[in-house]
């Protein structure tokens, strides 16, 4: 709870829910600085706990959503862990069910509560129906779409996109534990050899994916090319923001992604 800056009620209430979830989302970035030094995410509580608690890190999916769905759990929600697969930039779906989300049960309704997407999804928890609800000035919703609960965001233009959908059964680390490995070896990863870290606002996210930074706010999208080290100091401390102790670090390993990718242009070329 110090962790989360939260020291409200804890109950098994939709108030309570929205409220750990958004201070979750405000406390702790998406980041893993350590892939580029040959490190994987732990799959165990206690080292996560550790990890994002303890040494104030942050986390992906792997890690601070199994964390928070085992403390939702003591508090005496009903706690589903469950896979996601995530819409491309290419309009296609990813081939593989990487992604790790909760479907928490709360005063008679079920709703959707997601603490490690790199980019924007619901800040708060989604309701998990067919209405739009409108979370930090962007709208979001989910469907039923080829048989599967998909969630759907509407950009600026009112037209509504995929983010990605979830699966029903409830996951065991033996059935996801796949995934680290996976994006450790797979050429075609996003994950892979690129810095990755972002952090919620109240009005949107801060998303830095490699030579970009991604400024989501108010309903609206702006993407800024990063061209050296300066600049991406500048908006590594911006999407660290309260993790002072991580950004000398980001900005390392955002050099060394750098120079790696160069290195293989050479080689190709």
């Amino acid at each position: 709870m110090r962790r989360l800056g939260y020291d409200g009620p804890l109950e098994a209430s939709a108030a309570c829910l929205r409220a750990l979830c958004s201070a979750h989302l405000l406390a702790i970035p998406y980041e893993m600085l350590d892939t580029l030094d040959g490190e994987v995410p732990t799959l165990d509580l206690a080292a996560t706990f550790d990890r994002v608690v303890r040494r104030r890190r942050g986390g992906t999916c792997l890690e601070t959503t199994p964390l928070f769905g085992e403390f939702l759990h003591t508090l005496g929600f009903g706690v589903r862990l469950v896979a996601g697969q995530m819409w491309r930039v290419s309009n296609e779906w990813w081939p593989h069910w990487d992604h790790l989300a909760l479907v928490v049960e709360a005063e008679g309704h079920s709703w959707l509560v997601d603490v490690g997407f790199l980019m924007l999804s619901p800040p708060q928890p989604l309701l998990m129906a067919d209405e739009p609800q409108e979370q930090g000035g962007w709208r979001f919703r989910m469907v039923e779409r080829d048989g599967y609960r998909t969630v759907l965001r509407a950009g600026a233009d009112g037209v509504w996109g995929p983010v990605y959908r979830i699966g029903r059964e409830h996951l065991e680390v033996a059935d996801y534990a796949w995934i680290v490995d996976f994006h450790r070896t797979t050429e075609d990863s996003p994950l892979a050899g690129t810095v990755l870290c972002s952090r919620v606002l109240p009005d949107g996210k801060l998303v830095v994916m490699g030579d970009n930074f991604l400024r989501a706010r108010d309903g609206r999208q702006e993407m800024e090319f990063l061209a050296d080290s300066a600049e991406a100091e500048r908006a590594l401390a911006e999407v660290l923001h309260g993790h002072p102790h991580l950004v000398e670090k980001a900005v390392a390993a955002w050099e060394k992604a750098r120079a790696n990718r160069r290195e293989s242009r050479r080689r190709i070329v």
